[in-house]
This record gives structure tokens, C-alpha cells and sequence, in this order.
């Protein structure tokens, strides 16, 4: 795991369960949910220089995501300008079931620099989407799509997607926000 923070890096060592569920529909920790809500920028950051702070609220949208935190995270996703914060937009979409809009989002945030990365990562997981020449959203999004009407099989193995895909938003996310 990577160092963000001490406060970032003990809410993802914190719980196991994190990003397990494909569609949540209760936050995993209120007590969580709250200390990330209450953290100043600066505790977030572990101190250091934010320099871009409209990317920054996507650290913490970020972490209310991955807590399934799902209505406070679109609060601060809908208000975010530009391309990352449109696929942000579109994530949260998808675990809310709203297909369609994840799929808007989407199509709004074109391909983003990180997805060569994000792609070789979730190839390790998933051999469709190894097949595929980048990451593709659409099709992770149809994948997520089945699995809510039906399609149980490959949930284990969607949550596993769903975590590296969560892993490199934020990763990018961070660097392009916080000053190192």
C-alpha cells in the first residue's frame, strides 16, 4: 500500500470490507464517515502543500467512496469541474445502480492519463478485461450491470476490479493534488 497520510492510510487499513460491495446502500463506519467529513485539508494531506484544492476534494470524495459514503461522495463529485471529477462522477454512479449516468459520466471524462495502468492492473484480475486494448469503463460498467440483475458469479471478481480501479483514481488523484 502506498503512504498517503496517516489519517488516509488508517482508513484504508481499517477495514477489511472496503469497496466489497458493488452497490452499497449504508456507509461501512458512521464513526468513519464522520472523522473523514470533520478533517481539515491539512490532516487529510498529512500536512503537506495542496496545490490544485478543487482536485483535492476528490481525496476526500474518495474516501467517503470507498467507505460507501455513497450520498456524501456524489455531493462533492456533482460540484467537481473537469475530466477526473466526471469519472469520479461515473464511478459513483455505477455503485448506485444508475447505469446510464455512470455511462454519461463517462463518455464526459474521456480516457484519463491513468488508464494504461489501471488497465495492466485489472488484466491480472480479469482476462475481458485483458482483452480489451485499454481500460474500458463501459465494459466494467455492463460487467456491474449484469451482476445487480442476476449475474452472480463474477461478483468476487468485480470487487476486485472495483478496488484497482478505486486504487488508481485515487493514486492519480492525490499526485495531482498534493505536492510531494
Amino acid at each position: 500500500m502506498k503512504n498517503y497520510s496517516d489519517l488516509v492510510d488508517r482508513v484504508f487499513l481499517r477495514d477489511e470490507h472496503l469497496l466489497e460491495k458493488l452497490l452499497p446502500t449504508d456507509p461501512l463506519d458512521r464513526d468513519l464517515l464522520r472523522k473523514i467529513q470533520a478533517a481539515s485539508d491539512a490532516a487529510l494531506s498529512g500536512g503537506r502543500t495542496i496545490g490544485k484544492p478543487q482536485t483535492f476534494a476528490l481525496v476526500r470524495g474518495g474516501l467517503l467512496y470507498a467507505v460507501d459514503a455513497i450520498h456524501e461522495a456524489h455531493n462533492l463529485f456533482q460540484d467537481s469541474p473537469g475530466d477526473l471529477g466526471a469519472y469520479w462522477h461515473g464511478m459513483m454512479h455505477r455503485r448506485e445502480g444508475d447505469f446510464d449516468n455512470a455511462r454519461y459520466w463517462f463518455r464526459r471524462a474521456g480516457a484519463l492519463p491513468f488508464f494504461g495502468s489501471l488497465h495492466r492492473a485489472a488484466s491480472e484480475h480479469s482476462a475481458l478485461m485483458a482483452r480489451q486494448s485499454n481500460w474500458d469503463p463501459y465494459v466494467f460498467t455492463g460487467e456491474c450491470e449484469q451482476a445487480r440483475f442476476g449475474e452472480t458469479e463474477s461478483r468476487k471478481q468485480l470487487a476486485a476490479l472495483q478496488r484497482v480501479e478505486f486504487d488508481s483514481i485515487f493514486d492519480y488523484s492525490w499526485r495531482q493534488s498534493v505536492e510531494e
